[in-house]
């Protein structure tokens, strides 16, 4: 099977992972124009007052796509 997510968002790590959970072998596909991994968007405010980090914001490792081979 081959899936398309649209979008990097903490919607998109929740589909990746439903996929993985019932598919290990199907393609998925990720378009976005987002250079960064998957982060919390609502935090960006706080992370323009200095009251958190951006590893304090991603929802998942840097390596989430790789290991569950999205593309």
């Amino acid at each position: 099977m081959k899936y398309v997510i649209i979008g990097n968002s903490a919607a998109a790590v929740g589909c990746v992972e439903g996929i993985r959970s019932v598919d290990r072998t199907g393609t998925v596909t990720v378009i976005s124009d987002e250079p960064y991994p998957v982060y919390s968007r609502p935090l960006i405010s706080y992370l323009l007052c200095g009251k958190t980090d951006e590893e304090h914001m991603k929802y998942r490792p840097d390596d989430f796509y790789r290991k569950n081979g999205v593309k």
